[in-house]
């Protein structure tokens, strides 16, 4: 296999991977959050005037509603310059190379943690937070059949 394909910058792409990073996280902080507006209802039901009930509840909306949208900002806020380009990726069968003006990463598929596919993209999981996303826009059709055929047998030989 053999794709080369160049990307150009695209703000919601990043903004989507930088979300799909950060699921994990967010989930646990809604959780608690949803447990919190649980704990407050039922405090409150207890002690209409007790103000650690109504704290509770609204520490807990803020952590369902209010702390996603945060992270991510402060997230984007923190991406290098070097990352909010257009980038180059070629994908052979040993390495997945992504390009951008300044700077280079390799990966050896043998390091491929696993790969998780959306309409848009593939992220391609080389650990718990680090991503390449393989966009399917610029490709070929031809050539994400291809891709896809790869990880699919990448994906089964590692169990």
């Amino acid at each position: 296999m053999r794709i080369s394909v160049s990307v150009p910058h695209d703000e919601k792409l990043l903004r989507r991977t930088v979300k799909f990073l950060l699921r994990p996280q967010l989930k646990f902080i809604r959780i608690m959050g949803g447990v919190l507006v649980v704990l407050g209802l039922v405090l409150v039901a207890m002690d209409p005037s007790d103000p650690i009930a109504h704290l509770a509840m609204i520490l807990g909306l803020l952590f369902v509603v209010a702390v996603a949208p945060i992270a991510v900002a402060r997230s984007m806020r923190g991406v290098p310059d070097v990352l909010k380009h257009g980038f180059h990726v070629t994908l052979d069968d040993e390495w997945a190379i992504v390009t951008y003006p300044l700077a280079e990463s390799r990966f050896r598929w043998a390091g491929l943690g696993r790969v998780v596919e959306t309409p848009e993209v593939w992220y391609i999981m080389f650990g718990k937070y680090q991503a390449v996303t393989i966009p399917k826009g610029p490709m070929t059709e031809e050539q994400r059949e291809e891709f896809a055929a790869f990880v699919g047998r990448l994906q089964h030989t590692r169990g």
